[in-house]
């Protein structure tokens, strides 16, 4: 109760603040509260999509909600303080009911709007001792949906019905397009506590950049089993798929991670409110090879990539009784909107094949050379070639806990640091239990590997295809894993540059030309005991195979 406390006292001594100020001025102040949220749910999602591929992605919708709100509401108040200095006179007992009576509407309506605001913010399910809504253990469902019931999420409702009522008349959002009912239905369920509903106690990814997305389709699922009981109940469906990209991954791009409220397919609208739909079930890329279905029947139940692959496909399984009479519309994924595809058949996901995926088509141009030489699979416990790094003397560099690089890039002397103690000792890039470093030397020599332009025709002639391409091994399953960083040393400067979780691409990879004598290391993660195939580059059109692998990573060394 202590938050509710708070947001009452917060509503009361607006209400006693405007009370005394007068009735003419509370309904000012009123009128400002109401034009400036309805104006910030306006440019609301347009301006924090912009923000999702920055640092304050995590952030991004919390900030520009309650930043649009705040400043809007000091602008106008500093307006009408400056152009309507008098107040009116009133009787004056008449001025105090009345101005406690518009205090009280905006100190809800503020109090409310910022509760869900607030809710946007990358944080746990429970902040102190409010909860909201959230999934429920005691119902194997995906999410069950309960409540605390706490006087903030009624505050909270209030805000939100109105600012809904708002939107149908003149302070429509998204240009006339439609509403919040429409483009976002439960919106206050969503703010407290969905959305923050993740992995690691809510402090995984609450965001992906919308760039990290691709091949979103739509199937009309005919009615299959939808839970792991047995003898369940088939259940028409409808079936997104969709692929995440690394940048969109948790962790660094360790992994990609998703539960059943974070995801959601909405409804067309008819009748002037959207419905939404949760997923009961969901179907990947296993581990041990193939396709397996997976089902969010408990809260623990979490949607992940396999382990070090650097992008990853999925099928999510909605009922269509969800819906019920409206046609899927809107594929919501991590609180980003996209627009459904139309649908189309599904394919056979009662099987256990693999299904078409639509994936980039696979290339080989016919000039491969074999680059087992060219790889070594070291401890990760090693100091980076050329150079020992201080950990107080890391520069840009990010490291973790332990000491392992997980972003930034910074220049070096080449041998210097070489007294540093083991404790203090930047370590190498970063890999988690049951990975595998790969190192490969992928400096420009003839006999190297074949991403440079004087090795490569169509990395010559491809332009800016080429240039955007990412650096990839594969494995004998055509599973990918990008490069996790790189180390240039020209003999008297090591350049070490991690990627952060983005994958590694050719213009990320500085001018390399024969002869120049630089030495390259690109370095990749995977899992142990992969059977390597191949590097490639992909462009998400083609997987151009470059360079064959014959070659098995080593079982973990942890």
């Amino acid at each position: 109760m202590t938050i509710s406390v708070i947001a009452i006292a917060a509503i009361l001594l607006i209400t006693y603040w405007w009370s005394n100020n007068g009735a003419f001025s509370a309904l000012i102040h009123f009128f400002c509260v109401v034009t400036s949220g309805a104006i910030a749910f306006g440019v609301w999602e347009p301006l924090a999509y912009r923000m999702l591929s920055s640092s304050a992605g995590e952030y991004s919708k919390g900030l520009v909600l309650i930043g649009v709100f705040v400043g809007l509401l000091a602008i106008l108040r500093i307006f009408t303080d400056r152009y309507i200095p008098m107040n009116l006179s009133v009787p004056r007992m008449a001025d105090v009911v009345i101005g406690a009576g518009f205090g009280l509407a905006s100190g809800v309506l503020s109090v409310g709007l910022l509760t869900i605001g607030m809710g946007f913010f990358q944080s746990t399910v429970t902040i102190g001792d409010f909860t909201g809504w959230s999934r429920r253990s005691d119902v194997a469902n995906a999410p069950a949906i309960g409540s605390d019931n706490a006087p903030l999420l009624t505050v909270a409702n209030i805000a939100g019905g109105f600012f809904s009522y708002l939107s149908w008349g003149a302070y429509t959002p998204w240009l006339g397009g439609g509403t919040i009912d429409t483009h976002m239905p439960q919106l206050v369920r969503t703010a407290g506590s969905l959305y923050r509903d993740s992995y690691a106690d809510g402090l995984a990814r609450v965001s992906v950049p919308p760039e990290s997305v691709s091949q979103i389709k739509l199937f009309d699922v005919p009615a299959m089993p939808l839970s792991a009981g047995v003898g369940a109940k088939p259940v028409a469906s409808w079936a997104v798929q969709f692929t995440i990209a690394q940048d969109g991954f948790d962790g660094g791009g360790q992994q990609f991670l998703l539960t059943g409220a974070q995801v959601r397919l909405i409804g067309d609208g008819k009748g002037g409110k959207g419905t939404a739909s949760y997923p009961v079930a969901w179907r990947q890329n296993a581990k041990e090879g193939g396709e397996r279905m997976y089902f969010f029947n408990s809260p623990s139940n979490v949607m992940t990539s396999v382990s070090a692959q650097g992008e990853g496909t999925f099928y999510v399984f909605f009922p269509k009784s969800d819906l019920g009479t409206q046609a899927p519309k809107y594929f919501e994924l991590k609180g980003v909107r996209f627009l459904a595809p139309r649908p189309v058949a599904a394919p056979d996901f009662a099987g256990g094949g693999a299904i078409d995926s639509g994936a980039a088509k696979a290339v080989d141009d016919g000039e491969t050379t074999n680059i087992d030489a060219l790889i070594e699979f070291p401890d990760p416990k090693y100091a980076i070639g050329g150079v020992t790094i201080n950990s107080n003397d890391k520069g840009a560099l990010l490291l973790d806990g332990n000491n392992f690089i997980i972003g930034g890039e910074q220049k070096f002397p080449r041998n210097g640091g070489s007294n540093v103690s083991a404790d203090l000792r930047v370590r190498g890039f970063q890999v988690t239990k049951g990975q595998r470093l790969l190192r490969l030397d992928a400096s420009a020599k003839a006999d190297g590997v074949r991403i440079f332009p004087d090795l490569n025709e169509w990395v010559r002639t491809a332009g800016s295809d080429a240039q955007s391409a990412r650096v990839a091994v594969i494995d004998t399953n055509g599973a990918k894993y990008f490069a996790v960083g790189m180390v240039e040393d020209d003999g008297d400067w090591v350049l070490v540059r991690s990627m952060g979780g983005k994958p590694l691409t050719l213009k990320d990879i500085p001018i390399q030309p024969l002869g120049s004598g630089k030495k390259l290391m690109l370095h990749f993660r995977l899992p142990a005991e992969t059977v390597l195939k191949g590097l490639i580059l992909t462009n998400g059109k083609e997987d151009r195979l470059v360079n064959t692998i014959t070659l098995s990573s080593p079982k973990d060394s942890n």
